[in-house]
């Protein structure tokens, strides 16, 4: 299978960062709840701040229009930030009512304190995309201009900023504003790994759809890594593009990966008029891994045709091709056709692998009886 050591270098850097931030935040949280009394009366006094708006919101019905002001001005502070966007949390939670009044007037005030904390270093930044993240509605109906200074975050960032950013603006579900957040890190060559990209795609809030058509149409401008990610993505959400992307796969100038991520895509959505290039692959193959995709693939397409392909490739000197070619076939035939194999096959390879995924097979029936 395809292995690459600096795959797992940069999800290790990756998860460093992350455990990084996260032993910020702590800090930061410990600082504004903890045992010290500092710490403590912070919270308290914003829990004070927030019984006050509940009255008045309860009393009046709307939001108090000063408060907008106050929290411009107070939470240039990142740890009254931190504290205040806990009890926010709470309120949304428990008082969903009131949270919606609380939070109507709000986006102007988010609006400017996103211009300030464009100017503080990147784990602010980041604090503010995940802000956003959590409480969307800071960004209103018309949240414009909070995507582009959002977008402003992605320059000189590290990776949890801008996936933070990413993951703001697919909660907020501008379509747009992802698009372009994309093209930035694209520009800049900043990594973002293909997997971690399409996890926060399949996170968007809008119209998702709307969201593939519009990545699709810059997707070839765009890195290889990119690429794969948004084929990921529209695998995960739709089954419109088998004709499109029929011609992608059978070029052999596109990168590999890209052709791995359209094989995959037809597993989940068969259509036949791709048949004919899975077989070439497999009996024909340019690159080794798409005869070894290709054979697992071909499990969705049963004939007679794929048996007879998938039969002649069980003597194949590349064991995940057997493996997989024998793994289509029970799939297709079932446990009964697989002992025909066995009963009739001449080659050792082939009788070897049709042995083994019988085995496999059994070991897994009889682990799935055990746990009823």
């Amino acid at each position: 299978m395809i292995t690459d050591v600096r795959i797992y270098i940069i999800v290790g850097a990756f998860m460093v960062t992350c455990v990084a931030l996260m032993v910020f935040n702590f800090v930061v949280i410990r600082r504004s709840q903890g045992h010290n009394e500092p710490g403590a009366g912070r919270v308290n006094r914003w829990r004070g701040i927030f019984n006050k708006q509940m009255s008045i919101i309860a009393a009046s019905g709307i939001a108090d229009a000063s408060h907008g002001k106050f929290l411009t001005r107070k939470l240039q502070n990142t740890e009254n930030f931190v504290v205040y966007s806990i009890l926010l949390q709470e309120l949304k939670d428990e008082f969903p009512k009131e949270y919606d009044i609380y939070m109507q007037d709000k986006p102007v005030a988010f609006q400017k304190l996103a211009l300030s904390y464009a100017n503080k270093p990147g784990i602010a930044r980041a604090f503010f995309a995940d802000f956003v993240c959590n409480f969307p509605q800071a960004a209103s109906e018309s949240p414009a201009q909070l995507v582009d200074i959002l977008i402003s975050y992605i320059d000189d960032s590290s990776i949890h900023c801008r996936t933070n950013v990413l993951r703001a603006l697919c909660s907020i579900g501008h379509v747009q504003g992802v698009v372009n957040a994309i093209q930035v890190i694209n520009d800049q060559s900043l990594f973002m790994h293909n997997r971690l990209l399409t996890n926060e795609l399949l996170e968007f809030k809008g119209d998702r759809d709307v969201l593939a058509e519009q990545l699709w149409k810059e997707c070839a401008n765009w890195s290889d890594e990119i690429q794969v990610s948004i084929i990921q993505f529209i695998t995960n959400i739709s089954s419109h593009y088998t004709e499109i992307f029929l011609p992608i796969l059978k070029d052999t100038s596109v990168h590999a990966e890209v052709r791995f991520a359209i094989l995959r895509y037809y597993g989940r959505y068969p259509y036949d008029d791709v048949r004919p290039t899975l077989f070439e692959f497999i009996e024909n193959p340019d690159d080794l891994n798409l005869a070894i995709i290709a054979a697992s693939v071909l499990a969705s397409y049963p004939s007679q045709d794929t048996v007879e392909v998938l039969r002649r490739a069980l003597p194949s000197p590349h064991w995940y091709v057997r493996h997989n070619a024998a793994s289509s076939l029970f799939k297709i035939g079932g446990k009964t056709y697989m002992l025909d194999i066995l009963n009739t096959e001449t080659d050792k390879y082939a009788r070897d692998i049709v042995s083994y995924m019988l085995e496999q097979m059994e070991g897994k029936a009889k682990k799935a009886n055990k746990q009823k």
